[in-house]
This record gives structure tokens, C-alpha cells and sequence, in this order.
């Protein structure tokens, strides 16, 4: 919000004031060229607007210790000095995830407290909490309407058949407009339900790509074969999605706590990735490709003539995490080796992920430059600023943001991270 400059209109003098000054000849004056009426004078014309004040970079940090606090943390730059939580930034209860809507972030409770709170930066530029709700289950998937300013989040029930209950927050008030049960994709025959791993928003459809696992808590992934997306009318989503759409070429779309297992680019067209190795928490593992598959602007099928073989494009390899930062590119995470234990791509000791740059349409991969083989858990919703991204690397020795060039697929060494990692970076 910009700070208007007050300003005053020229108010008439007491009639003693000016018979004063009449008879005095002028002298109640200090300067000879004043003039002697002040209702005379031309009202003085508004001032524009200062420039508004930056909030610098926002950005969630982890640190170390038994706690592992978070905190919400802003910085006028990233790309010198240390980042830490010391004497500053606003404490979190325990594990968040954050998710950004225009310009409010979102730092939702993950096991410690049932509360969604939305942060925003004034017009000092510092960032101050805008309103909170909260919910039953966790909510552990999020997607966003950006033209209504609207975050999606879905509560995921980790056993049994209860609704993936979806939640329409407004991101202005900070207030759940509606909220939506739905089951996805359920075999009670089976014991079958839906892990979604993506709340895709495109035109007048809402897009739910979900894995298929068992219903008693094991994350056994029954069907890793096929990629699986719900499609669903919108805004107006309704208890059961319009149509499930399958594809057998690769396997089920996106891993467990990340929200981009699928992404829209600027003229529509939407991609997905899969992934389908144990250490990334299939069990068991899929004997299908990593891959991308595409959904065409204006479609609600995958398209049959586009699959981007990610193992043989890159001699082995498998996503493990992608975002779009632009111009049909994602940047994303290739775990080079996949033969590690189940789910130690989620740790902190297995440092066999690279960073590259994908070019969607022509299916091309470009490792980028001077960024070490690290590890990764979890990532917000990328940042994308002036043509460059930030990104948390974490190797077993430091913790560091890199400021990558998208354009030229090349990494710098930015700001030292003084704690486990940054889970996101945002720009309020």
C-alpha cells in the first residue's frame, strides 16, 4: 500500500490578522513578495507517490538443533552474507508448509497445530501475519487461482476413506470461502484410495494428478505402473471429478510433499512428472520410465504424440522434483543414482541429486553449472525474479542459496545458510 504525502489548502486569516496587517503596511510579512490574501493563492498541487518500499526476499528457514525451529525471515538480498534466524524473522509452530498467492504466503500447520496463517509485507516493507483459520486434518496439498486470489488446500487423511476435504481461502482476508469433499479416486474392494500430488488450475478445470495407495497408512503404491490425474469442473468442483485420465508409458505423477507434480505454462499446456524409484517412495517401484507427459491448452487428455523419457535423456536418471520458471522451462532435481534404501531421497545423508534446466518442448536437459550434488526434501513453489531463481543446496558439509540464470543454466554461490535449509523463497 503506498503512503499518500498529506498536503494543505491555503485557509483564510483571521479578519484581525489581515486589518492588522493592512494597517501595519505590509509589515506582518517577512518576505516583501508575499502575497497579502492568502484565499488568493493558488492551491498547491498533490505530491506523487514515493516510491513504494521493497520487502526485499522472504524466505522460510529451518535451523538446526533438536527443534528444528522455523522461521519467516526477510532480506533485502540473498546473493552475499549469512541467513540466520538470530534476533529476527517470526517463529513458526513446528513443521510448516508454505505456499505463496500473489503476494500473501501461506505457512500452514503440519502436525504440531491445525492453523493456516497468511503473511504479507506493509507498507514499511516488513512482513506482518494478515489473518490465520484453521482446519481438521492436515492440509497437505495446496494449488492456487491466481486471477480469483484464491489458495487451494487439500486435507489428505493418511488412513481409512474420509474425504480429501478441498479448501477455498481467500487470499486477501485470509478466510476459507468453502470447502469441498471429495474422494478423488477410492476401491473399498481393494483397500485402494488417492494421494493427490498437484492441484492444477487451468481455464474452466480443475486437474488432480494422485498416486493409488493402500488405505491402511503403508504408502504401498498399488499401481505404479500408470499415471493418474482426476480432472474436475471449476470453480465449481463438485464430490466426484468429471473424468480419470491414465497413461501406461510412465508412472504415477509427482512424490509425496511436493505440490508441483504437475505445471502450467504461459500459453496453457500442462506437464507432469514421474518418477517411480523406492528411495523416492514407491514400494514397489515402477518398472515404467521417469518421465513427463503433457496435457494440451484447452484439452483434459494427455497427449499421445508428447512423452519426454527423462532416464534415457539423461543416461539413468530420475525427477525427483521440477517447477516452471518460464519460456516452456522447468528447473528440477535429477537423482542420479535411484539404487539407495526406500525413501532416503528424502534424508539428509544421500547427495546424488543435480540440479538441470528443462526445455519442455523440445526435450532437451542442460545440467546446471557450478551447483554440487546435494540433497533435497521439500520446496515451495519456485521464485522466480528478474530471470534468475533461488534455490537451497544442501551438500554434507554446507548449507547455501544459489542464484541460478535460467537463460544461461548456470549457478552462482549466494548467501550462507545458517541452518538446515531454506524450504522457500518469496517475494511479498
Amino acid at each position: 500500500m503506498k503512503m499518500k504525502i498529506p498536503f494543505s489548502f491555503g485557509l483564510a486569516r483571521p479578519l484581525s490578522v489581515l486589518m492588522a496587517c493592512t494597517l501595519l503596511l505590509g509589515s506582518c510579512s517577512n518576505d516583501d513578495n508575499a502575497p497579502m490574501n492568502p484565499v488568493s493563492q493558488p492551491d498547491p498541487q498533490p505530491q506523487p507517490d514515493p516510491d513504494p518500499v521493497s520487502s526485499g526476499i522472504t524466505f522460510a528457514l529451518k535451523t538446526t538443533g533438536g527443534d528444528e525451529t522455523e522461521f519467516i525471515i526477510n532480506e533485502p538480498s540473498l546473493e552475499t552474507g549469512m541467513l540466520s534466524a538470530d534476533g529476527k524473522g517470526i517463529e513458526q509452530t513446528g513443521w510448516r508448509f508454505y505456499y505463496p498467492v500473489g503476494k500473501t504466503l501461506f505457512a500452514s500447520g503440519y502436525s504440531d497445530d491445525n492453523q493456516c496463517a497468511g503473511y504479507t509485507a506493509d507498507e514499511k516493507g516488513e512482513i506482518v501475519k494478515k489473518g490465520e483459520f484453521i482446519f481438521e486434518n492436515s492440509l497437505e496439498m495446496f494449488g492456487a487461482d491466481e486471477a480469483a486470489e484464491t489458495l487451494l488446500a487439500m486435507e489428505i487423511p493418511r488412513v481409512g476413506f474420509a474425504n480429501r476435504r478441498l479448501h477455498f481461502v481467500d487470499a486477501n482476508t485470509v478466510n476459507v470461502s468453502k470447502i469441498v469433499g471429495t474422494r478423488i479416486f477410492e476401491d473399498q474392494k481393494d483397500s485402494i484410495v488417492a494421494w493427490p500430488t498437484a492441484l492444477q488450475v487451468n481455464g474452466d478445470k480443475l486437474f488432480v494428478p494422485f498416486h493409488k495407495l493402500d488405505a491402511k497408512g503403508f504408502f504401498a503404491t498399488v499401481s505404479p505402473d500408470s499415471a493418474f490425474v482426476a480432472v474436475y469442473d471449476y470453480p465449481n468442483v463438485g464430490t466426484e471429478p468429471i473424468k480419470i485420465i491414465s497413461d501406461a508409458r510412465t508412472s504415477n505423477i509427482g512424490v509425496n510433499g511436493a505440490t508441483t507434480g504437475m505445471v502450467k505454462t504461459d500459453g496453457g499446456d500442462m506437464y507432469s512428472f514421474s518418477c517411480g524409484a523406492t528411495m523416492a517412495g514407491f514400494a514397489p517401484a515402477s518398472t515404467k520410465p521417469s518421465g513427463i507427459l503433457k496435457i494440451k491448452a484447452g484439452e483434459t487428455d494427455f497427449d499421445t504424440d508428447y512423452f519426454f523419457d527423462i532416464e534415457a535423456a539423461t543416461n539413468g536418471g530420475k525427477l525427483f522434483w521440477f517447477d516452471y520458471v518460464g519460456g516452456n522451462k522447468a528447473i528440477a532435481r535429477i537423482l542420479t543414482d535411484d539404487s539407495g534404501p526406500a525413501w532416503s531421497a528424502y534424508g539428509r545423508d544421500v547427495f546424488t541429486q543435480k540440479l538441470v534446466i528443462i526445455d519442455l518442448e523440445n526435450q532437451t536437459i542442460t545440467d546446471v553449472a557450478n551447483v554440487p550434488l546435494h540433497a533435497k526434501r521439500y520446496s515451495s513453489p519456485i521464485l522466480v525474479d528478474e530471470g534468475k531463481v533461488y534455490v537451497s543446496i544442501e551438500t554434507a558439509t554446507a548449507a547455501d542459496v544459489f542464484v541460478v540464470d535460467v537463460e544461461n543454466a548456470t549457478g552462482a554461490k549466494g548467501a550462507e545458510i545458517v541452518g538446515k535449509t531454506v524450504k522457500g523463497f518469496f517475494k511479498l
